[in-house]
């Protein structure tokens, strides 16, 4: 998608309804913007809270991806009590 705009005053540009509504952007979405051989670029960004980073390390990534999987193949266990997790994990751990 190719659309002309025009720079306004204090260097602001509006984006495109069509560019808004394919990238599904919102008020308040973080953009970064980059040039790259005279070209803007501009991403749309997620702003991860750094008590929350803890999720994006690899290990964890892994981990939740592979539960997910899990969960897919239906291969999830149900308990009927936290009590009864806990007896499971411990024997798991043996």
């Amino acid at each position: 998608m190719s659309t002309l705009v025009k720079l306004r005053s204090r260097a602001q540009i509006t984006l495109p309804k069509e560019a808004v509504k394919e990238l599904n952007l919102k008020e308040g979405d973080n953009l970064s913007i980059e040039i790259d051989n005279g070209k803007v670029v501009i991403t749309p960004v997620a702003i991860i809270p750094k008590d929350e980073l803890w999720a994006w390390v690899s290990k964890t990534r892994s981990a939740i991806e592979e539960g997910r999987l899990e969960a897919k193949q239906g291969k999830l266990k149900e308990y009927d009590s936290v009590e009864d997790l806990w007896k499971d994990m411990q024997v798991a751990e043996d």
